[in-house]
């Protein structure tokens, strides 16, 4: 009897020192992705995350050290090849099935890139420039279909943890609701007025809150702001009475100032990545909330 129990008790022992040796590496990318992650893996483990700094998410280099940490991770999650291209080199050393990119998750709503105050094709196949919107987590509709998507493939892989999932995935939904509730009555009564924006960034948040189409005043993310489109923007800032610039964090203080000069225009500067915010399960709302403060703030 001795002898049984003590082989049943190095079993056991055995069976553990495994499951604490297999725990799930998941590796994101951006920190609202990793926020939605982190919601959904709360109690188990925490996923790592490589843009922790101020960095653009479109340039941001690698170190030796992440890109290791992406070889041994059981799931790399990133938002598309074209939008992190930072990551293109490294991205091709992932085996598939550990590898997800958010734009292709099914239903998702994916926008194309609109044009500024001027339609410059050209310019935009110069520079190689995506013709799709991938700041997609904007949309609460859209960050819902990635949370369900992202608990799926979290339970292929750790099914032992099922039921922490589903329940962690529960509450995530239960807290978008709060913040459709939350932005509805934030924004509802600025829903008529317009803003001006550098850099077309807040689709998806737009559209989704209903509120107007803003001026767009370049074409892409890091296009010239030349004296023509500058003139023509504070043209049309003026003639619609726009008493709101909107510009982010990639933007120059030079271009904020070309713009606003001699207007009477405030400017807002708006994360949509949430930089200022501790990474975790709290910061996609705390964007959210945030983006519509300022917006609400800049235009009153």
């Amino acid at each position: 009897m001795n002898l049984r129990f003590i082989i049943s008790l190095i079993f056991l022992l055995t069976i553990g020192n495994v499951f604490a040796q297999s725990s799930l590496i998941v590796v994101t990318s951006i920190k609202p992705i990793h926020s939605i992650a982190s919601s959904l893996m709360s109690g188990i483990d925490q996923p790592e995350l490589l843009l922790k700094s101020n960095a653009s998410a479109h340039t941001f280099h690698l170190k030796p050290s992440q890109i290791r940490m992406m070889s041994d991770a059981h799931l790399v999650i990133t938002v598309d090849k074209n939008f992190e291209i930072g990551l293109k080199k490294a991205l091709k050393n992932i085996n598939s099935y550990s590898l997800m990119f958010v734009i292709d998750i099914d239903n998702l709503k994916i926008f194309s890139s609109r044009d500024s105050i001027f339609e410059e094709h050209e310019e935009h196949e110069e520079h190689g420039h995506s013709n799709l919107d991938f700041h997609l987590w904007l949309s609460q509709e859209n960050a819902l279909l990635i949370a369900n998507s992202i608990a799926n493939r979290l339970i292929q892989l750790d099914p032992f943890n099922e039921l922490t999932y589903n329940t962690n995935l529960q509450q995530f939904n239960s807290k978008m609701d709060k913040l459709n509730i939350d932005l509805h009555n934030q924004l509802k009564s600025i829903k008529s007025k317009r803003v001006a924006v550098i850099d077309d960034t807040l689709q998806y948040f737009e559209k989704e809150q209903m509120l107007k189409r803003p001026v767009i005043v370049t074409p892409y993310h890091g296009a010239r702001l030349s004296v023509k489109r500058t003139l023509e923007a504070k043209r049309m800032i003026k003639e619609l009475n726009i008493s709101c610039l909107v510009y982010g964090v990639d933007n120059s203080p030079n271009q904020v100032r070309a713009l606003s000069e001699g207007l009477a225009l405030k400017a807002s500067k708006i994360d949509i990545l949430g930089n200022e915010f501790l990474p975790g399960p709290d910061l996609y709302f705390n964007t959210m909330n945030q983006i519509s403060s300022q917006i609400r703030s800049c235009l009153k």
